[in-house]
């Protein structure tokens, strides 16, 4: 699972994202790079956690495979230009990042060209890491599903919690923390 072809691999990505731009190349040069160091040999081997839900993050999803609903594509809302692979079969994890010096030089119509043709050591930045995964964490069926005691919905795969104030649960995180959307009417 190599990209050998960084151009092919980018006109995917640009033809799913819908336009061309510097997070695209950067996406792909990442993925290029996380792909090298963990060489899976199969996609089920591979989890990639993303660190923002910009355009990099639509560059990784395609130029690895991976995705959220196989569960192998992993989103933490870090707001980096980052992206970390893990071959679970090798049991290794790198992270790779944007160098923190070529940050002010990315943007414009040059870096979308500059991005695909600069080194690996002046562009990106990586790092070997360990990411603890829970087995609720790992593509496949759910291993548990429970409803919330407030509002009866069905929670997978662990995401429960128990109120540390009154013991009530499971609850969802909406019910236990309060939620991104309100009802109404």
């Amino acid at each position: 699972m190599f990209i050998t072809n960084v151009r092919e691999t980018l006109q995917r990505c640009v033809d799913y994202h819908g336009h061309f731009c510097a997070g695209q190349s950067l996406g792909v040069r990442i993925a290029k790079k996380g792909l090298e160091l963990v060489a899976p040999e199969d996609l089920k081997d591979l989890i990639v956690f993303i660190e923002n839900d910009r355009c990099i993050a639509d560059a990784v999803l395609i130029a690895t495979g991976t995705r959220l609903g196989r569960r192998n594509l992993k989103y933490v809302d870090y707001g980096r230009m980052a992206a970390t692979f893990i071959n679970l079969k090798k049991d290794i994890a790198w992270r790779v990042s944007l160098n923190p010096s070529e940050k002010e030089n990315n943007s414009g119509e040059d870096a979308k060209e500059k991005v695909l043709t600069v080194s690996d050591e002046e562009l990106l930045v990586w790092q070997k890491v360990k990411v603890s995964l829970k087995k609720e964490d790992l593509p496949g069926k759910p291993l548990r599903t429970v409803p919330c005691a407030k509002c009866g919905e069905k929670i997978f795969d662990g995401k429960d919690a128990v109120d540390p104030a009154t013991g009530d649960g499971p609850l969802c995180r909406a019910c236990l923390g309060g939620s991104y959307y309100e009802e109404v009417g």
